[in-house]
């Protein structure tokens, strides 16, 4: 029963009386319903609202038309849930005694304030307020809620009987159950997650990692060659070579090498890792991984297994060597199933292997957090991705300037400057996004405009991002360390000498220009396409690297949540409510545990109301093994133990 002041900024919980429902602030439909937009999710309050009667005062009253309507709801696709002030077992018997209960999803039923707890299922179910309807028959609960979950529907039990009849209320068929079944595994997901919630290792055990090395390099090269050209983030050695000589690597039985394929209780991954270490020297001459894998321990469980040989890194990797991945089971010795069309594994089209038809054409573009994230979204994704160039070098896309200049094109002055710059491509300058754009759904992450910096050529005007926001590369002090750090990707001080005589440095981009690039955006995007942007984390993290990196992500989400306000078809992807404190990265604000692009995923699925699932568990990701693979890690367990012995320093567990 009700609880609050309306207007206030503080709701206390102990009950108030009523004389019946009375319009609430909230109940803004046309016709006095509160019901404007499509709905996706009821959330029903139980006294005197879902059954007659309050459940602490004696029997209630459950009208099995109200049963068959929340039954009905479901097979329409639209998913029901319950927030209401009583005792949870007793409540949860009643329905159970009703057979209603197993109808309902992330329930709250305790006698805490209510807005809060609406808030909470809103979250844990990933979709926006306005397309969600609360039912309550007190209007100082409906205020309470409204105040809580801005642009959230509200309305009294008067409009139950007409519910089915609504427009907003059509859904579309889903006799299966099929997203109420979706939504059972999210919460079960979420359960999973909060029990590990301190402990992200333990989040990592749950996931049922599984782990295993292969040798017949030879008959994988071309997949494996294709991994070295186009790993870069977790990328070691950032060796480059020709096919020619790679292939013949691959076959000299002076090299030990070996393939990494990684599966878990989501699905297969395939082949997502690969090392060569020098028989002669000891030495690795490749470590590498895909970013799919980020933030499972693989590179460190690998490195392990090899016994932590010299390894020479060269530029950024978004991990590190340190440590051990003891929740990894080795299936080095088991055979494993083909895996061509494992979570998000692309074809040569560069569209995720399909698995569901579609309703909905997605293009996906950014960097290494959608290039992640994609790989647990299971269905045809065209996507646009940061990848290679042909130098070695890392080339990023997305930036709302690449994306204006694409639609401008280049003059043949600035095609010359583009072929002369390893960091650009044509691929950058033609961005499926706004030319001859064709698509249902935009996923667009902006991290690019957060983090890079803009140089605009002298002459012909063209302005490209690179490298940092805060950092002039053209600076004369700053040119020799950037020339040894990326000369094996073509940049060496020859190369840094010419930029910074034909470009100046104008900063990172404005967060007036940025909202403007928004707008222009979401003007080129095809009519009745959405847009769902996805912005940054505001972790405080010590990285000297990049100081006070929070503070401009806040401007930016500022910016981002300011202008999708105002578009129509547009909404956030809110990195900030699951990326919220250190345990959530990696070594960047911008590089997150896995937890957290699985929650990304699932956001996004959620969003673009299409045929996208998050890919389910696999068959053979179900069958879990008791007995652990122990040969590897006691190796390097004896091989610790004898450092130890001779006072020699151990690299430390993670």
């Amino acid at each position: 029963m009700g609880a609050g002041r309306t207007g206030a900024e503080e709701f206390p919980s102990e009950p108030v009386a009523s004389d019946g429902p009375r319009p609430g602030p909230a109940d803004g439909g046309g016709d006095g319903s509160g019901i404007t937009n499509p709905v996706k999710l009821v959330v029903w309050d139980l006294d005197d609202t879902l059954w007659a009667g309050t459940l602490s005062e004696g029997p209630v009253t459950l009208d099995p038309a109200r049963i068959e309507l929340v039954r009905a709801l479901n097979r329409r696709g639209i998913v029901n849930s319950i927030c209401s002030k009583n005792d949870a077992a007793g409540a949860r018997l009643r329905l159970e005694q009703a057979g209603v209960w197993s109808e309902f999803v992330f329930p709250r039923i305790d006698w805490s304030p209510k807005g809060p707890r609406v808030a909470r299922i809103i979250e844990d179910a990933q979709l926006r307020p306005d397309n969600v309807l609360f039912v309550d028959d007190l209007a100082i609960n409906r205020a309470e809620v409204a105040h809580f979950v801005p642009g959230i529907q509200t309305a009294g039990p008067e409009v139950i009987g007409g519910l089915l009849d609504r427009p907003e209320l059509a859904g579309k068929d889903d006799r299966d159950l099929t997203r109420l079944a979706q939504y059972r595994v999210l919460e079960q997901k979420l359960a999973d997650r909060s029990a590990a919630a301190a402990d992200n290792e333990e989040f990592l055990r749950l996931c049922d990692i599984r782990i295993g090395v292969f040798h017949d390099t030879g008959a994988q090269s071309e997949r494996l060659f294709e991994l070295v050209e186009r790993t870069n983030q977790l990328n070691f050695t950032k060796r480059r070579p020709a096919r020619d000589t790679f292939v013949a690597m691959l076959a000299d039985p002076g090299f030990d090498t070996g393939y990494v394929r990684v599966r878990d209780r989501y699905g297969d991954y395939g082949i997502c890792g690969f090392y060569a270490v020098s028989r002669d020297t000891g030495s690795v001459v490749d470590l590498l991984f895909s970013c799919r894998v980020l933030g499972m321990g693989v590179e460190q469980w690998v490195y392990d297994r090899l016994g932590r040989p010299p390894v020479t890194v060269v530029g950024e990797v978004a991990s590190t060597l340190e440590g051990s991945a003891p929740w990894l089971t080795d299936e080095s010795g088991s055979a494993w199933e083909p895996a061509a069309t494992g979570p998000g594994r692309t074809g040569p089209s560069g569209a995720v292997a399909d698995r569901t038809p579609r309703t909905r054409r997605i293009l996906m573009v950014g960097g290494c957090d959608l290039t992640t994230t994609a790989e647990f979204l299971g269905g045809t994704i065209t996507t646009e991705f940061s990848h290679v160039g042909p130098t070695g070098a890392f080339v990023h896309v997305g930036h709302t300037e690449l994306l204006r200049q694409s639609a401008l094109g280049l003059s043949p002055g600035q095609q010359a400057l583009v072929d002369r710059i390893p960091f650009l491509d044509d691929r950058v300058f033609s961005s499926p996004a706004v030319v001859d754009p064709d698509y249902d759904v935009l996923v667009y992450s902006v991290l690019t405009d957060y983090t890079q910096g803009l140089y605009r050529h002298r002459s012909e005007g063209l302005l490209v991002p690179w490298h940092q926001y805060d950092r002039d590369v053209t600076d004369p002090g700053f040119r020799p360390l950037l020339a040894s750090r990326f000369a094996r990707e073509g940049m060496d001080a020859g190369f840094f000498d010419w930029f910074a005589d034909e470009f100046e440095f104008v900063g990172g981009i404005s967060p007036g220009r940025f909202a403007d690039n928004l707008r222009w955006l979401a003007g080129m995007v095809p009519p009745d396409a959405e847009i769902v942007f996805l912005n940054g984390a505001e972790v405080v993290m010590d990285n000297p690297r990049e100081p006070e990196r929070h503070r401009r992500h806040r401007t930016m989400n500022e910016v981002v949540d300011r202008v999708v306000r105002d578009l129509p078809r547009a909404s956030v992807c809110d990195v900030r409510t699951f990326v919220r404190s250190g345990d959530d990265v990696t070594d960047s604000i911008r590089h997150y545990r896995r937890q957290a692009y699985l929650t990304m995923a699932e956001r996004i699925r959620s969003a673009t109301e299409s045929d996208l699932e998050v890919t389910p568990e696999s068959a053979s990701a179900r069958a879990y093994r008791a007995v652990r693979g122990f040969v590897g890690r006691r190796r390097v367990q004896l091989r610790r133990l004898v450092r130890r012995m001779r006072g020699l320093p151990v690299s430390p567990r993670r």
